[in-house]
């Protein structure tokens, strides 16, 4: 059970859910179990709710807790603010 699990700020939930609603191709940034840094395009199909932890649902069919996203596109994650973008430039 994630018991770490820190629930994202409403704002930042906001534009996460309004990219699963517009099922638009979004940029995102994010740690995944192992606390490795993953990035991509993707499409956030849905959010499930498991062990007291919220979860996005990515087209792959991989699940990613939302306290673990960085950034979404140019926004970042309130907890991560301080974060750089690793978006590679080149």
């Amino acid at each position: 059970m994630p018991t770490d699990y820190k629930p994202v700020a409403c704002d930042f939930y906001d534009v996460l859910e309004a990219a699963a609603t517009r099922k638009q191709q979004v940029y995102l940034q994010y740690f995944n179990d192992l606390h490795e840094l993953c990035q991509g395009p993707t499409t956030l199909r849905t959010f499930i709710t498991r062990e007291h932890a919220e979860y996005a649902v990515l087209a792959s069919g991989e699940e990613v807790r939302l306290d673990r996203i960085l950034r979404l596109d140019d926004t970042p994650a309130p907890a991560y603010a301080d974060a750089p973008d690793y978006r590679c430039g080149c």
